[in-house]
C-alpha cells in the first residue's frame, strides 16, 4: 500500500486509489500547510533569501542564527544552544564530538540510528544497558536516549532511568518528538529531565516534526556548547535556511493555538474510540502505536491511510501508528474513530 504523491501530504491524500484521509507522519501541529506558518516563511524568504550556504564560521555572519539560538537556550532553560542543518546532523555531530574526546557512549533501547556511531555501545534491553553502564564504574560516560520511543518505555515515566546513577553521566536526550507537544508550553521536558540529576544535560534533536521547522538543534551548557561550535561538523556543514528560523521565531503565538487545538483532537480520539482499541500512547502525545495488521488493511478499505512501514531498516519490525494532527477536524476525527469502532464491533 504505498502510494507516490504529486503534491504535499496534508490531512487529505489524493492516489491513483482515490482520495484518502491520512493520519501519519510528523505533521503533528499541522504548520507545513498552515497559511499563517506559510506566509510568515515567505516573508523570511524575501528578507534573507532561500538559503544561507556559507559557513557559520564565515567572516560575514547573519544575526537570525544568534537570535534563534538564544530563543532555543531560553525556551529549554540551557545556557546556549546551536542550530545546524538537521536533527540527524546535531546527532551525528555529538557522536562523532564524544569519539573524538575518548568518552564511553552508551544507547538506550530504541535509540534513534542519528544518536548512534562508530563507538557506541548499543544494548538490547534496559537489564543490558544498566549492566555494562555498571562495568564501566564511575567513569564519564555519555547516556544517548530518545525522549519518546513510541513503545511507553521513556516519556513520561522514564522507569528504567532511574535506577541508574548518572552523577558521571553526560545525558543526551533526542526530543524531536517532543518538541512542540510536551509539557504546558510545548518545551516542558527540560524541567522533567532535570530531576535525574545527570552530571550534565544535553538536550537535541530535529524540529521538522511539530514544528515544521527544517533544522536541528543542540541545547547544553556554555562550554560544551563553546566546543562544538569549534568542531568541523560545525564550521563545515551549511546552517539551516534562516528564513525558516524567522518564521518559527514569528509563530510562537500560532504554535499555542495549533497545540491547543491538537489537544482536542486528542481528547476527542480517546472519548469516541473503544476500549477494545490497543495501542501505546502517552500523555499529550498524538501517536497511537499498535501492531494488528488487519486493522491497517481495514481503515485502508474505509478510505484511510496511517503510517504502516518498517522502520528503521528493511528487516526491522512492522511500525504501525495512528497520528493526529492539529489540521485534523472534527469530523475527520470521528471519521477515523467510527472506522475504528465498526472493526472491532463488527
Amino acid at each position: 500500500m504505498n502510494h507516490e504523491l504529486h503534491q504535499g501530504a496534508g490531512t487529505k491524500l489524493k492516489t491513483q486509489e482515490g482520495e484518502f484521509l491520512y493520519f501519519g507522519g510528523t505533521s503533528y501541529l499541522g504548520l507545513q500547510y498552515h497559511t499563517e506558518f506559510q506566509e510568515k516563511f515567505i516573508s523570511g524568504i524575501r528578507k534573507w533569501g532561500t538559503n544561507f550556504g556559507a559557513s557559520r564560521k564565515a567572516n560575514i555572519k547573519l544575526s537570525v542564527f544568534q537570535e534563534f539560538e538564544n530563543l532555543i537556550a531560553h525556551r529549554l532553560q540551557t545556557e546556549e544552544a546551536i542550530c545546524v542543518s538537521s536533527g540527524y546532523l546535531a546527532g551525528q555531530m555529538l557522536t562523532q564530538y564524544f569519539s573524538i574526546q575518548q568518552i564511553p557512549q552508551f544507547c538506550a533501547p530504541h535509540t534513534h540510528p542519528a544518536l548512534i556511531g562508530k563507538d557506541s555501545v548499543k544494548t538490547e534491553n534496559f537489564q543490558d544497558l544498566e549492566s555494562k553502564m555498571v562495568k564501566n564504574g564511575n567513569r564519564k560516560c555519555v547516556l544517548f536516549l530518545d525522549s519518546i520511543d513510541f513503545d511507553g518505555n521513556n516519556f513520561p515515566d522514564f522507569p528504567w532511568l532511574f535506577k541508574l546513577d548518572l552523577k558521571n553521566v553526560i545525558l543526551v536526550v533526542d526530543d524531536s518528538h517532543g518538541f512542540g507537544l510536551l509539557g504546558d508550553d510545548g518545551f516542558g521536558l527540560p524541567n522533567f529531565l532535570q530531576k535525574f540529576s545527570p552530571g550534565e544535560l544535553i538536550i537535541c534533536g530535529s524540529l521538522g516534526k511539530a514544528l515544521a521547522t527544517p533544522c536541528g538543534i543542540i541545547a547544553a551548557n556554555s562550554e560544551r556548547i563553546e566546543a562544538l561550535r569549534n568542531f568541523s561538523f560545525y564550521g563545515g556543514g551549511s546552517p539551516p535556511s534562516p528564513a525558516a528560523l524567522q518564521g518559527f521565531m514569528q509563530s510562537e503565538i500560532l504554535c499555542q493555538e495549533q497545540l491547543q487545538i491538537l489537544r482536542k483532537n486528542i481528547d476527542q480520539f480517546q472519548k469516541e474510540v473503544v476500549s477494545d482499541f490497543q495501542a501505546i500512547s502517552m500523555p499529550q502525545h498524538p501517536v497511537f502505536t499498535y501492531d494488528d495488521e488487519a486493522l491497517t488493511r481495514h481503515l485502508y478499505s474505509e478510505k484511510i491511510i496511517t503510517t504502516n512501514f518498517h522502520y528503521p531498516l528493511p528487516d526491522s519490525p512492522l511500525l504501525s501508528k495512528i497520528v493526529l494532527s492539529a489540521a485534523h477536524t472534527s469530523q475527520e476525527i470521528r471519521k477515523l474513530t467510527d472506522a475504528i469502532n465498526s472493526f472491532y464491533c463488527s
